[in-house]
Parts: C-alpha cells; sequence; structure tokens
C-alpha cells in the first residue's frame, strides 16, 4: 500500500528571484539525500527548508520581544504570521506564562466574575 505524499511543494516559479548561496559539503549531501527522498528538485527543498528557517526564526524572535515586554501575544503572533492561540502554544511548550497578569489582577478578575451569577 503507497502512502499519501506528506510534504508537497508549491511555488509559482513567476515571482520568484534567483540567489546564489555557498553551501558546505556536509549540508549539500544532506539537500541532495532530502531531493532524492522526496523525489523533488534540490531548489525546491531549499526552498522549503528557508520558509521553515524563517518560520522557526521570527517565532523566535517574536518570543523574546514578548518577554522583554516589546510585544504583546497578539502583537508577536501577528510578526510570526501564526494564530494568537499557536504563538500561546509556542510559548507555553517553552514555560513561558502567555498572560501576564499579577496575583492581585487575578484575584480582583476572579471576584469581578463571581459577581456576575
Amino acid at each position: 500500500m503507497k502512502s499519501e505524499k506528506l510534504i508537497t511543494f508549491d511555488y509559482n516559479v513567476i515571482n520568484m528571484e534567483s540567489m546564489q548561496v555557498r553551501i558546505d559539503e556536509k549540508n549539500m549531501n544532506a539537500l541532495n539525500e532530502l531531493a532524492q527522498t522526496l523525489s523533488s528538485s534540490r531548489s525546491e527543498v531549499i526552498r522549503r527548508v528557508i520558509e521553515g528557517g524563517i518560520r522557526e526564526l521570527r517565532m523566535k524572535i517574536a518570543m523574546e520581544k514578548y518577554i522583554d515586554d516589546e510585544f504583546s501575544l497578539c502583537r508577536a503572533a501577528e510578526f510570526s504570521g501564526v494564530s494568537i492561540q499557536q504563538m500561546a502554544k509556542y510559548l507555553a511548550q517553552r514555560g513561558i506564562p502567555f498572560f501576564k497578569q499579577s496575583i492581585e489582577e487575578t484575584e480582583r478578575d476572579a471576584k469581578e466574575a463571581q459577581s456576575w451569577f
């Protein structure tokens, strides 16, 4: 039984620019192996790797700015190109609370919420 392709490449070649990059032998071998495994071109694999790297770097930068109070959770998610829920999950997986509220504020909010019932 043949499995369904899990990784697909969908690029609009018309809007792409070309660039030259120097890559060491170890990484070139890894790219060649991935291209062969995916039955794809090296260029397509490189584009996918770059996309993943950019996404991960933006998440890390957003997390740092969130920790330093430069970004709100909403702004961190926007900068990263993910939903607020995805950003909150990313932060929580790294042990960073995704909301910043003092104990006093939390207690005050809890009391206010009780008065609603």
